[in-house]
């Protein structure tokens, strides 16, 4: 596995560049993972992110390098 550029987190602004949805929908979709996953900080792994959509992780990396 390719190591992550920047650190572990994925942003709102990410997901809105893997997903192509608007900004606003991707702070909701952010929001709604950390809230099914029970998480009280503001901050979403890439991984967590990939398994809660069943993604795969190298690919998403992979993508989210190119755009960082």
């Amino acid at each position: 596995m390719e190591r992550l550029k920047g650190g572990i987190f994925i942003t709102p602004k990410e997901i809105q560049q893997l997903s192509g949805i608007s900004h606003n929908r991707a702070q909701r979709e952010h929001q709604t993972i950390r809230d099914a996953l029970g998480k009280t900080s503001n901050r979403l792994t890439v991984r967590e992110y990939c398994q809660y959509h069943q993604l795969n992780l190298d690919e998403v990396i992979d993508y989210i390098n190119s755009i960082r």
